[in-house]
């Protein structure tokens, strides 16, 4: 019969012991981020979205489908859900399901229209904000920038490249691509945003006509030619040589855009 350990007294464990001490440092646990269980989720769904599992324009599973596939309430399914369309993954219609964006939601034309008198913002001030706003960006990308960030870019240049015209939606989608994505680069989810909400008020008829009437017909090639000028200052991680080319690029549209009805 095994003795009883006398009271105020604790059995001595043995030691744990490695079959290869050689390996302790492989075998040293590593520090575990706290990750919230919507991050969770909405960071699986945007992987799903990623891998075309559920394809832009589709309706995503309902939120009780999500919950019983995954094990989790609904609760933390509809955070996830709002999460990701903070992000620019989806956008809810509530009553009506949760659809797959390409990119960040685009503002109804109604609704603009409904609140042109409160932000009636002309052309310039756009220009002036961005000139302010995408230095910072710029910088930002070349110094926190991925291989994926990068990968991005290239392709919105692309898709900017075959376009057919600067009327062409692939022109300005492309074009609005790179500047969202190399804010996205520097790590500063609300200077995404910021970005993201000035490009969408580029797509405003007032922008459209000041460019058709000031940008030239070189705008398009020199537009090309300061983007790659950006590029290869970020992925070179040249953080001032890319405040620099930013600057040059802002620059010549806000120029461009300054000249009176008269000037040639």
């Amino acid at each position: 019969m095994r003795k009883p350990t006398p009271e105020g007294t604790m059995k001595r464990l043995p030691q744990s012991r490695l079959a290869f001490p050689e390996k302790a440092a492989e075998a040293r646990l590593p520090q575990l981020e706290p990750v919230r269980l919507y991050r969770q989720i909405a960071d699986l769904i945007s992987d799903r979205i990623d891998q075309g599992l559920f394809p832009i324009g589709t309706l995503l599973p309902a939120e009780r489908e999500l919950a019983q596939q995954l094990g989790v309430s609904r609760t933390s399914v509809r955070e996830a859900l709002i999460a990701l369309e903070v992000s620019g993954k989806v956008s809810i219609r509530v009553g009506h399901g949760v659809q797959v964006l390409e990119a960040m939601p685009q503002p109804d034309p109604a609704d603009l229209a409904a609140g042109m008198e409160e932000w009636d913002i002309g052309p310039i001030q756009l220009m002036e904000a961005r000139l302010h706003v995408e230095l910072k960006t710029a910088g930002l990308a070349a110094a926190n920038r991925t291989e994926a960030n990068l990968q991005r870019m290239r392709e919105a240049m692309e898709l900017q490249a075959g376009a057919e015209s600067v009327r062409a939606p692939h022109y300005r989608n492309g074009d609005r691509n790179f500047h969202v994505e190399i804010a996205k680069a520097g790590g500063n989810a609300a200077y995404a945003f910021v970005v993201a909400s000035l490009w969408d008020n580029l797509s405003r008829p007032l922008f459209n006509k000041f460019e058709e009437l000031f940008a030239g017909p070189d705008r398009p090639t020199k537009t090309m030619q300061e983007h790659h000028r950006i590029f290869d200052a970020i992925a070179g991680r040249d953080e001032e040589g890319a405040r620099e080319a930013m600057k040059n690029h802002l620059d010549a549209v806000l120029f461009a855009f300054s000249r009176g009805l008269g000037d040639e």
